[in-house]
């Protein structure tokens, strides 16, 4: 079964716990950099196994096992602040996660000319790649945006299909 990585912004956890919580296929996800027991008390009760991580500690046996397993790669809202950093920290993070994912989901809030440029790189890969646009960036405490999520659960679906999980969402 296909592992997929999920990179977020620390903004749009809600968002991504929204979609991720209708997948009842998920196995295994892992949380890596962000998470806090808050956030993993989210996925309480759904019948998937959370484990948080730091990015050097992920489970390497995960890539093999059965089922449907996602990393979830939290990125810090403080990247926000320089386009170059964020763009850079982003490139990593896919080449990365690239590496041992059959997917890789960008479900960000920010898009520029020049990120643009470097994704369209991605999309001749070995794993299947989409990403999320410039989205409506909201910051501190909010409730969920429903535009948000019906853009990031369109993506998440968009992106089984192409790893062959055809099944619906919850």
């Amino acid at each position: 079964m296909p592992l997929l990585s999920i990179i977020g912004c620390e903004l749009f956890k809600k968002e991504i716990a929204q979609v991720l919580l209708k997948d009842g296929a998920i196995k295994n996800l892992v949380i890596v950099n962000g998470a806090d027991a808050d956030f993993e008390k989210t996925f309480e009760g759904a019948g998937t196994r959370v484990q948080a991580v730091s990015a050097d500690s992920i489970p390497i046996p995960l890539t093999k096992s059965e089922g449907f397993n996602v990393i979830l790669a939290i990125q810090s809202v403080s990247l926000n602040e320089k386009s170059c950093k964020l763009n850079r920290e982003i490139y990593e993070k896919i080449r990365f996660y690239g590496n041992i994912s059959d997917g890789i989901l960008l479900l960000y809030g920010y898009g520029d000319d020049e990120l643009e440029s470097m994704l369209s790189g991605f999309n001749r890969s070995r794993f299947s790649f989409m990403y999320a646009g410039d989205c409506t960036d909201k910051a501190g405490n909010r409730d969920i945006d429903q535009e948000v999520m019906s853009v990031y659960e369109k993506l998440y679906l968009d992106m089984r299909a192409e790893l062959g999980l055809v099944d619906r969402l919850a």
